[in-house]
């Protein structure tokens, strides 16, 4: 992380953690990305190929709080990540939020609250392998419920704390820590200048 900016490094380990936690639970998720504009298409046809893809996760930077000094070196701030769930159903509109399950439970298609849920499960109280304060989730929040021609759509956005301390460059040189100084009072040289005194004065 030293070279890598530390909303790159969030933001992909974000992504990594949810990839992780679908790793070792159902496949249902066909993409999970960055954010880039995928909601802003204004061509009918051109969003109907993002819900194809649906259900998918997408991450993105939301903002940041100003920077509150802790030390002379050293700055903690807070970040706002989204975490943007999207499903999709050929049924009535309320199972695309709430999926469909047989008469025996098993789902049959996943909805966006159950993909919120696996967000949470993947990234609450985790710290991405980076030196943050573990993950707080915040807010969330419908995008959109909508309906194309042939399917309804839920999106829903959920937003993720992120708390990390920075510090300068000085702060990771193994530069001593001046916390003491010794003064010597010293005779001319009719005396050899030899020191007759010492103040030991605490810096700290």
């Amino acid at each position: 992380m030293a070279n890598t900016p530390i909303l790159t490094a969030i933001e992909q380990g974000i992504k990594d953690a949810i990839r992780a936690y679908y790793e070792t639970h159902t496949k249902y998720v066909r993409q999970i990305k960055s954010y880039g504009g995928d909601f802003d298409m204004q061509n009918p046809d051109e969003f109907a190929q993002v819900i194809s893809q649906f259900p998918a996760i997408w991450v993105t930077f939301k903002q940041a709080k100003p920077p509150s000094q802790t030390t002379n070196r050293r700055k903690t701030r807070e970040y706002v990540f989204t975490v943007l769930v999207g499903a999709s159903s050929q049924r009535v509109e309320e199972t695309a939020r709430q999926g469909a399950f047989d008469k025996t439970g098993k789902m049959l298609s996943v909805g966006s609250y159950q993909l919120i849920a696996d967000v949470e499960a993947a990234l609450n109280g985790s710290q991405l392998d980076l030196p943050i304060e573990p993950l707080e989730g915040g807010s969330i929040t419908t995008l959109f419920n909508t309906r194309t021609q042939n399917e309804t759509v839920s999106v829903l956005a959920y937003d993720w704390i992120v708390t990390a301390t920075t510090s300068s460059a000085a702060d990771d040189t193994d530069e001593p820590w001046l916390d003491v100084v010794a003064i010597d009072y010293i005779l001319d040289e009719a005396h050899g200048y030899q020191a007759i005194a010492r103040d030991i004065n605490k810096l700290t």
